[in-house]
């Protein structure tokens, strides 16, 4: 997929915002939050005008787990995921003390603003 056609593909007519899909490589989910992040004037994946901020609006499966990234994922947060995109992901606890939340900063701490889970 040429780098036009993923932005046509995921993200909004506007380019202001990720458009609900279902991945299955994280190069993939790395290459559409990159363009994402240049291109939109918008602070969050999703438009929560719209929206709540705990919608799932990316799914991603791999093998036989799947993991969700909330609408109110912001481009803090998404800077940081994708500075640390070679670092492997981490099961870690959420704020509620349910091991569901991914981070892949390597000190295990949550990532401020990127809000991924393992759905369980």
């Amino acid at each position: 997929m040429t780098q036009q056609e993923l932005i046509i593909k995921h993200l909004t007519e506007d380019q202001n915002h990720i458009k609900s899909c279902t991945l299955d490589k994280k190069e993939t989910l790395y290459e559409i939050l990159k363009w994402w992040k240049i291109m939109s004037k918008s602070n969050t994946i999703g438009d929560l005008d719209r929206m709540n901020g705990n919608t799932a609006l990316i799914r991603i499966k791999l093998g036989s787990n799947i993991y969700n990234i909330n609408a109110d994922s912001n481009k803090d947060g998404v800077s940081i995921f994708l500075k640390n995109k070679t670092n492997p992901w981490i099961l870690i606890d959420n704020q509620n003390g349910t091991k569901n939340k991914i981070t892949n900063n390597v000190n295990k701490e949550p990532i401020r603003g990127f809000y991924i889970y393992r759905h369980v």
